[in-house]
């Protein structure tokens, strides 16, 4: 044969050649685009598995994706994950774990094995699903279906394709995330105006006494809360707690606790706070909270401003701290009973303390008490009253922001860890 035929051939065979590779790019970058653009990752699996047989002209294959450090198969077409598994290749590991520890490609050809099914396997390629940060999986796809061997070509084509689906599976993951943190931001909003709708809004305009209140809950939403329920002109509730959980299911519970006193102050005004608190008590055990390792603490006090009285029940809360204005100190009221929401059919028990002008009442959730520093050191109940009887003579609510700033000065340089809901309360006797 003439040399210039020869050339002539090897031109024309040359360009077929060239043809069929602009044809697969094209064909490539059509693929990428569409699994790029799917964002659910069974969706993008299937859609490479089907796309990665035709490009190597393979027969059958699966794709094994890590989950919880270890290969799970995602989607097979006509391969068992103990067939992929039975192929052991180098130091002791199997075909699939080999190629995914070392990310890099592996061909077998000319193999000439049976599986558990007598069918004949001749060729094997196993390919690594990766990002430059990480490897993610593995595809394996087995025999050509006209015969012969995979090439490199064979191995150029579907890593190219593989570098789609490595995008597709981190924006599948990344939207994943971001929908989930979208319904935690979601749930948090819902928490934060069930929270805000709990709080009273208007404590400043009941006869008799001066009230201020705040809470700062260490995230979106907290676990404690706080109520005034005016049953009279010269009666009234004041009600401090903390729910033991925190986001959505607290902010449920304190909805429920702060509805069922209402209800229940309502329906009888005369009620004694120790029985509140017992009926509170058993509907939450029963109804709402059930077996749930969930609980409240609670501190709740009745107001006579008729007849110069306080009576209170401290549910395993923090004892209250009420100053006597006419002999200048201050005394822990502790007489109560257990946590509310986990024992039913529990007794609590009420105090009772004289009221004369200038007296006060001080509450607050163990947030304040627990309050650390760079060095963890504890804020302190020793502190607390220290604080308390320092500034006895600013107004209820300054009195409330001077604590904040104490706090936030103890607390400068700690780590978020160490931060939780506080929230104080303070009554005065006018």
């Amino acid at each position: 044969m003439p040399a210039h035929v020869e050339i002539d051939d090897r031109l024309n065979e040359l360009e077929t050649k060239l043809e069929v590779t602009k044809a697969q790019l094209r064909d490539l970058a059509t693929m990428g685009a569409v699994i790029t653009s799917i964002h659910e990752i069974n969706a993008v699996l299937s859609v490479v598995m089907d796309m990665a047989i035709r490009l190597a002209d393979g027969e059958v294959g699966l794709i094994m994706l890590e989950d919880d450090h270890e290969l799970k198969v995602k989607i097979s077409w006509g391969v068992s994950e103990d067939f992929a598994r039975s192929l052991i290749y180098r130091d002791g590991m199997d075909l699939p774990d080999y190629c995914f520890k070392i990310r890099q490609t592996v061909i077998l050809n000319e193999l000439g094995i049976k599986d558990q099914n007598g069918i004949s396997i001749e060729s094997v390629i196993c390919l690594p699903i990766q990002t430059s940060d990480a490897c993610l999986g593995v595809m394996i796809i087995i025999n050509k279906a006209a015969g012969g061997n995979y090439s490199e070509e064979d191995k150029e084509v579907l890593e190219m394709l593989l570098n789609f689906v490595a995008v597709a599976i981190d924006n599948s993951r990344l939207m994943k995330d971001k929908l989930k943190q979208q319904k935690i931001e979601q749930e948090m909003s819902i928490a934060r105006q069930i929270q805000e709708t709990i709080l009273p809004q208007d404590i400043d305009n009941i006869p008799g006494v001066e009230i201020g209140a705040v809470s700062f809950p260490a995230r979106e939403v907290g676990g404690d809360f706080y109520d005034v329920v005016k049953l009279d002109e010269t009666t009234l509730i004041v009600v401090i707690g903390d729910v033991s959980s925190k986001g959505v299911p607290a902010a449920l519970v304190m909805s429920a606790a702060a509805g069922i006193i209402r209800s229940l102050l309502s329906w009888h005004p005369e009620v004694s706070v120790s029985e509140l608190a017992g009926r509170l008590n058993s509907l939450l055990s029963r109804e709402i909270i059930k077996d749930r390792e969930m609980f409240i603490t609670l501190f709740l006090s009745k107001f006579d401003l008729k007849g110069h009285f306080l009576t209170y029940c401290n549910a395993g809360h923090l004892p209250g701290l009420f100053w006597e204005n006419e002999r200048g100190g201050i005394c822990e009221l502790c007489e109560g009973g257990p946590i509310v929401g986990q024992f039913n059919d529990v007794q609590f028990e009420q105090g009772k303390r004289s009221l004369t002008s200038g007296d006060r009442l001080f509450l607050f959730t163990d947030g304040l008490t627990e309050a650390a520093d760079a060095g963890h050191n504890l804020f302190g109940r020793e502190q607390v009253e220290q604080v308390f009887t320092a500034q006895i003579d600013l107004a209820p609510k300054e009195f409330c922001l001077k604590v904040k700033q104490f706090v936030d000065r103890f607390a400068e340089g700690s780590s978020e860890d160490t931060h939780d809901d506080f929230t104080i309360l303070q009554v005065k006797v006018k």
